[in-house]
């Protein structure tokens, strides 16, 4: 009896050794396996946040460039558009100064085709280059005694005939030969040339 106690104890004593070293092996590879996933779990979150970093430098970059291109093209658009009024700046006051110069060169002809009227036993109203109703009128009768195309604008036929033959009968057409103005007489002769003829005015009066 004492003999299958000792045995059953030291079987007992056997089966618990056996059983102590396989339970702290199992904990120790547990506890290297828990660690391994927290070192994983560590790079992988350091990892997610670099990356998260770079998008975000990255984002960053792209804006500040998209925003830089997108001050440019505003630049651009402004020069252009500076560039644009000033050209119709510049044509405006071009057409303006055309439009000036064509109505002093109205005016001027229209005072002139005046003087000629006057001249010619028309009334023309004032001569002050305006193409009034009373200027109107005055080309109108001008161009039926003519015998043109009743228009009452001073057109080129009626520029013709009016400026070709702008004096009155009976006045001379220049005032260059009327002999109330004369001719100056040649001055006298030098010194050393007694050839010269004095009689030169003589002639000139009994034209």
């Amino acid at each position: 009896m004492h003999k299958l106690t000792t045995i059953a104890v030291a079987a007992a004593l056997g089966i618990a050794w056996s059983v102590l070293p396989a339970g702290a092996q199992d904990t120790t590879k547990d506890k290297a396996e828990r660690t391994k996933d927290k070192i994983e779990d560590k790079a992988e979150r350091a990892k997610d946040k670099v990356e998260d970093k770079s998008e975000r430098a990255k984002d960053k970059i792209e804006n500040k460039a998209e925003r830089a291109k997108d001050k440019a093209s505003d630049g651009k658009d402004t020069v252009g558009e500076k560039v644009d009024r000033a050209v119709d700046k510049t044509k405006a006051k071009t057409h303006e100064m055309k439009d000036k110069v064509a109505n002093k060169m109205d005016r001027g002809d229209t005072k002139n085709a005046q003087q000629a009227l006057q001249a010619k036993g028309y009334n023309p109203g004032p001569i002050d280059g305006v193409h009034g109703p009373r200027t109107t009128a005055a080309i109108r009768d001008f161009q039926k005694a003519e015998g043109l195309t009743v228009t009452g604008k001073i057109d080129g036929d009626t520029r013709t005939r009016l400026m070709g033959t702008a004096s009155a009968p009976g006045t001379p057409a220049s005032p260059a030969a009327s002999p109330a103005t004369g001719v100056t007489p040649p001055p006298p002769a030098s010194s050393g040339s007694p050839s010269t003829p004095p009689a030169a005015p003589e002639k000139i009066e009994k034209k």
